[in-house]
């Protein structure tokens, strides 16, 4: 029987133990800012945009050699020809053979060609821009979720510190209604305390799980189960010496992506007017080609098809040149067009500044006010912990309330939870400025 039994439990032991050999991976933010940047579909359509305006470019790179194309051409004819032999009109069938190599060299074209290859290298370059960019956005708002985390796993603790507290109260306060020294009223006070922050445990572990599950949908993961976050060493807060918006935006001009893609876009389209304007003028190209026929009629004997190939085939060499005379206006609009793609660039580019300036206030005055909001909510803590500890003193020998114990806890959970969230808004608040720096998204 006991054999049975082992056989019996065997397998389930072994599933048990490879169960919990199998911990979740945890994810630092790095992990999750490179996964991220890898695996996101707006990346890869955005990938997929810079590979080809890449290839625009290439191609029209490749424009400037000359281009051959050959023909090949078979056709039967019936009806009345003259015949070979006796020249009478009869009718019959004729085969005949065209073949023709052809080859065309672009001299001058008013350097339109030119400036369109720079047009289109300047557009690859600001879709690569484009692309930086919007990795930046996804690292941002990555950073962002996985604070998010970090915040409600310390409030996860915190609440479940209270409710360890909160036992621990309805324990002494049983002992002391056992002793007479309280009443009943009291102890079932204290444990309806208790119940709300078992309460309060069940909301932040809920909170808990949403975020962590905002962050995993981020990253795209087909698979949420088991998802966690590594918690980093986050030092001791001080107020860092931040760097003045304006000295800040003169940095950020430089180096940001979307400032760089506005900057390429305006080229490209100072290009596009240079290229337009090039149609205006005659283009010159150089052409060279073979050609030959052969034709065999139904009376025709001893026909050879070499020598008729070679007697008939000829060789030519030649310029051609193409002057634009009238093409409904369409060229001149076209520059016209231009011209104002080109003021169209100029106000992205100004905007796109104008956007860059108005962040970075924003984030400078952010951090100055999220690192006030940390101090304060500091000190609110300690000043809430000093209370609740005097409560519960009073308390102990019945000098106040349940009611009155239960504010003061209440309070005192309340500035904790400001205090961490303002501790991880000044985090973020300063991560961004340094972003705009070029400084990597990391925590230490």
């Amino acid at each position: 029987m006991r054999n049975i039994t082992a056989i019996i439990m065997l397998p389930l032991l072994m599933a048990f133990t490879g169960a919990n050999a199998q911990q979740p991976e945890k994810w630092s933010l790095k992990d999750c800012i490179d996964y991220a940047k890898e695996n996101n579909l707006s990346i890869k359509q955005q990938s997929l945009n810079t590979e080809y305006q890449q290839n625009n470019y290439e191609q029209k790179k490749l424009d400037r050699i000359p281009s051959v194309n050959g023909n090949v051409g078979y056709q039967v004819s019936f009806g009345r020809v003259p015949d070979d032999t006796s020249y009478e009109i009869v009718n019959q069938t004729t085969q005949f053979g065209r073949f023709d190599l052809g080859a065309s060299v672009p001299i001058i074209q008013g350097f339109s060609l030119q400036n369109q290859i720079k047009r289109d290298k300047a557009n690859w370059q600001a879709s690569r821009k484009e692309l930086e960019a919007a990795k930046n956005d996804l690292a941002l708002n990555i950073t962002s979720l996985y604070l998010q985390v970090l915040f409600d796993k310390e409030l996860l603790d915190v609440a479940r510190e209270q409710f360890s507290v909160a036992e621990e109260q309805v324990e002494n306060t049983q002992k002391l209604v056992d002793a007479g020294r309280v009443a009943e009223g009291n102890l079932l006070e204290i444990k309806s305390q208790a119940a709300r922050e078992a309460l309060t445990v069940t909301q932040m572990r809920n909170n808990l799980s949403l975020s962590l599950l905002s962050l995993a949908q981020a990253l795209d993961l087909e698979e949420t189960q088991g998802f966690d976050i590594v918690v980093p060493e986050i030092p001791e807060l001080n107020q860092n010496v931040l760097t003045p918006p304006a000295e800040l935006f003169n940095q950020a001009v430089e180096i940001m992506p979307q400032i760089e893609a506005s900057e390429y876009n305006l080229e490209s389209d100072r290009f596009a007017l240079k290229a337009a304007k090039g149609q205006l003028y005659p283009s010159l190209n150089l052409d060279a080609g073979w050609n030959t026929t052969v034709s065999k009629k139904e009376s025709t004997v001893n026909f050879d098809f070499a020598q008729s190939f070679s007697d008939n085939s000829t060789e030519y060499i030649g310029l051609s040149l193409r002057i634009p005379l009238f093409n409904g206006m369409a060229t001149r609009n076209n520059v016209k067009n231009s011209k104002l793609s080109i003021q169209s660039a100029e106000h992205e580019l100004n905007k796109e500044k104008q956007t860059l300036r108005k962040e970075i206030q924003q984030a400078y005055a952010d951090a100055q006010a999220s690192f006030q909001k940390y101090t304060s909510a500091g000190t609110a803590v300690d000043s809430y912990k000093e209370s609740l500890r005097y409560t519960e003193k009073k308390y102990a020998v019945g000098l106040v309330s349940p009611v009155d114990y239960s504010v003061a806890r209440t309070d005192y959970l309340k500035a904790q939870s400001d205090f961490l969230q303002s501790k991880y808004e000044y985090v973020l608040r300063t991560k961004v400025l340094d972003f705009y720096t070029g400084a990597p998204l990391v925590l230490e």
